[in-house]
């Protein structure tokens, strides 16, 4: 008995394993053109802002096709999922085409954070833990400077995430800015990818009433600015009085996927293994016995 518990553990484990690969898997599109080109498309993940010089960016069928399909009015915003790394490359709109890159710009984000200050990063030598007593919960944050936080964790209320405040969450990429405040990196947690919590003040959430600092659509190629609250920093303005430290030797806020082309089917195919080795382990047992 004590054998078949040791091997149905075994068993549970592998599952577990499998289906943990199973859920990291790339999403691809069913698109025929991003299909026939697979190997030259990389995984991007962001969001772009129209921005054609005829005041729209025209969604084609496909890079290789003549054929307009819509319209997508300067200013609007649209999810970007891969890029087709040809031809000036081409942005790939689940399920409603594709747009050339001149005719769009990315929108300001962590990304674009970590090109802009990554030189400024700090990398403390053992990890940073957040001590959350005295918070209902924490903000996460695109990047630091944000107008505010695009989700929110907490222990308390109807949405509580937690039934108590974590006491695993740690940070080993650090940001200073000019203010005063700083803020930690998390690359994952419990399904949250790539944010940024404020370590001086968790639950910080303020969202100021004015504008885009440029209410003006950018030329191509340019990003679009984003204004942030008077007390964080701009992420399109040069710190003051911050000192510019060496660069590291890591880039931590790239995913590692940025650009590779994952299959779907390594995680898949890992999952059946493990399925087969857990059977495999139980029929040798129920021979034995």
């Amino acid at each position: 008995m004590k054998r078949f518990l040791t091997l149905l553990f075994i068993l549970l484990l592998t599952l577990s394993l499998g289906m943990n690969s199973l859920a990291d898997v790339i999403y691809e599109p069913e698109d025929s053109f991003f299909k026939k080109h697979r190997d030259e498309c990389y995984y991007e993940n962001r969001v772009y802002i129209a921005s054609g010089e005829a005041g729209y960016a025209a969604i084609m069928k496909d890079p290789k096709s003549n054929k307009k399909v819509e319209e997508l009015p300067n200013g609007t915003e649209a999810y970007v999922s891969y890029v087709w790394d040809r031809e000036g490359g081409w942005a790939l709109l689940d399920r409603r085409g594709w747009i050339s890159l001149t005719e769009l710009t990315v929108k300001y984000d962590s990304v674009s954070f970590e090109a802009e200050y990554g030189k400024e990063f700090l990398h403390p030598e053992d990890p940073e833990f957040l001590d959350l007593t005295g918070c209902e919960g924490f903000g996460l944050w695109e990047y630091p400077g944000d107008k505010a936080p695009y989700a929110r964790l907490s222990w308390t209320g109807e949405d509580a995430w937690f039934t108590a405040p974590p006491d695993d969450l740690f940070f080993n990429t650090i940001y200073e800015g000019p203010d005063g405040l700083r803020w930690g990196y998390v690359h994952y947690y419990y399904g949250r990818r790539d944010f940024w919590v404020c370590l001086s003040d968790p639950d910080l959430g303020r969202i100021p009433d004015a504008g885009p600092a440029n209410a003006e659509n950018p030329g191509p190629g340019q990003e679009q600015p984003t204004e942030a609250p008077a007390d964080l920093p701009s992420p399109t303005a040069a710190p003051s009085a911050a000192p510019e430290t060496s660069a590291p030797t890591e880039a931590p806020l790239t995913p590692p996927d940025q650009r590779e082309s994952a299959s779907p089917w390594a995680p898949a195919a890992l999952a059946v293994g493990a399925m087969a080795l857990a059977g495999g382990l139980l029929a040798v047992f129920r021979r034995k016995k």
